[in-house]
């Protein structure tokens, strides 16, 4: 091979020799830039050197709470975050008690990403999607000041008509027009492992198996509370009844049948809910050694039916659902990942040394003792909501919402007894470029029983009679703002 002769001048020196024609410069390799993935819609991109494609967005919010918590859920509920109405001051009255030291507003800033990959497979498309943040509150729980937490919704795969992971529950149309989670429908996310069967014309049919955690309200063999009050003490840290669930043993089962047309969707749904109790010390037993269950069940309906008749974007939500041994079911928490075990608040007041209490406080359980030997009946309810949203330009639109709920227990020597639980909600949001929210909402609930508020008895832990505060109606209004952009 002929070589190439080079001279280099380095300051006053010369170098020279030969060169290879391999030593010469050879043309970079190509650099690979994302290509878009139109298969599954906008926002969708290869990622390098795969066939998987992946859709990356979230979202950047800020809410503002009076008389309400987490989503807008009013203070007379108790899901977890409930315990924040206790105030970071000297106070010690938790849930349901309502005082001077609780706060009248809160503030949340939470970031959200979400991950949505997908690849097609000779078994259709596999997809994977997750969905996590971060949040921080002006008042980080019952008794403390403000603090951040991890936030976590959705981890799910998809395939070949298989759904595993977290997600929403089969059973619900998982449909919600409002800022905040009403009380009157069930909306839940659960663990489950699930398959979906296609017959054509949008009519599927889903088999889900899913775990009972966030389903599971409570066994109530001991008393509507654990503590006698009228004569409230300083010591009080809220009102509870000593839970006699057992641990769980048979997930639920749940099933349902769906209908996608241009004109909405109708589903119909059925569940299956273990209910176990374990038996109490005063009828013999040792707790945790010998148990027992029930099977509580649960009916849904819901359709949405779009009406660009009135105008573009319209749409009405209707969703139904009866209940026995399954309380979760009715709704009642006002939260997906939660679950209600009472409803109601009690206003404290002092007057001089006397301090007394007004307002409404009712158990939630599946199940209620109906003796003293630790046998127990289940609870029943119904519960019915509708929804409207309406755009009256393409960036302004509102959403009213109605719903009751009727949560019965059954004739039994326990101090619970039946409530009503009504609710309205009416948000506007005006979106003024693509992509963000600045909005209110405003909620009114209210809680009617079947009895006064009084010290009723009850059996306590031991098997004798105590007495135990429950009954009574209230009402409250709540509601917020919020500022959301969508990326």
């Amino acid at each position: 091979m002929r070589g190439v002769r080079y001279v280099l001048w380095v300051g006053a020196g010369v170098i020279s020799g030969s060169a290879c024609a391999a030593d010469l410069p050879v043309k970079a390799k190509s650099v690979e830039y994302l290509k878009v993935c139109a298969a599954y819609g906008a926002g969708y991109f290869y990622i390098p050197g795969t066939d998987t494609c992946i859709k990356i967005g979230g979202l950047a919010r800020f809410d503002a709470y009076v008389n309400a918590v987490g989503t807008f859920i009013p203070e007379i509920v108790s899901p977890s975050a409930a315990t924040a109405f206790n105030g970071p001051g000297v106070g010690v009255f938790g849930y349901p008690f309502r005082d001077d030291d609780d706060p009248q507003y809160l503030t949340r800033a939470r970031l959200v990403t979400e991950f949505d990959a997908r690849t097609q497979t000779d078994y259709g498309t596999l997809r994977s999607y997750v969905r996590f943040g971060a949040e921080w509150n002006s008042q980080a729980g019952a008794g403390l000041g403000a603090g951040s937490a991890l936030y976590f919704e959705r981890a799910f795969i998809q395939f070949s008509g298989f759904t595993f992971g977290y997600t929403q529950s089969f059973f619900d149309p998982g449909l919600d027009y409002m800022m905040t989670v009403p009380f009157t429908g069930s909306y839940n996310w659960t663990t489950l492992a699930a398959y979906t069967a296609q017959f054509g014309g949008g009519l599927s049919a889903t088999l889900s198996v899913e775990d009972a955690a966030n389903r599971t309200t409570g066994v109530q063999l001991t008393g509507s509370t654990a503590q006698p009050v009228f004569n409230v003490n300083a010591a009080t840290t809220g009102l509870s009844y000593t839970n006699f669930q057992a641990g769980q043993q048979v997930p639920d089962l749940v099933a349902n049948i769906r209908l996608d047309q241009t004109w909405g969707a109708a589903q119909l749904s059925g569940a299956l809910h273990q209910v176990a109790a374990t038996s109490p010390l005063y009828a013999g037993f040792v707790p945790g050694v010998a148990s027992s269950d029930k099977w509580g069940w649960a009916v849904g309906a819901h359709v949405e039916v779009k009406l660009p008749m009135i105008s573009a974007g319209d749409s009405v939500f209707v969703q139904a659902s009866y209940e026995q041994g399954g309380a979760n079911f009715l709704g009642l928490s006002g939260a997906g990942q939660a679950r209600s075990v009472a409803v109601g608040a009690l206003d404290l007041q002092q007057v001089g040394g006397v301090l007394t209490t007004s307002g409404a406080f009712y158990n939630i359980a599946d199940a209620v003792a109906t003796n003293l030997f630790g046998d127990y009946s289940l609870t029943s309810g119904w519960a019915l909501q509708a929804q409207y949203r309406h755009f009256w330009t393409p960036g302004l639109r509102s959403s009213f919402s109605l719903g009751y709920v009727s949560y019965q227990v059954p004739q039994n020597i326990v101090a619970a007894f039946d409530f009503n639980l009504y609710q309205a909600v009416f948000n506007t949001i005006w979106s003024p470029v693509k992509n963000i929210d600045i909005g209110f909402e405003v909620l009114y609930t209210k809680v009617d029983g079947s009895v006064p508020l009084g010290n009723y008895a009850a059996v306590g832990p031991t098997g004798a009679m105590q007495g135990s505060l429950v009954g009574g109606s209230t009402d409250i209004w709540s509601g917020g703002v919020r500022v959301q952009r969508a990326f």
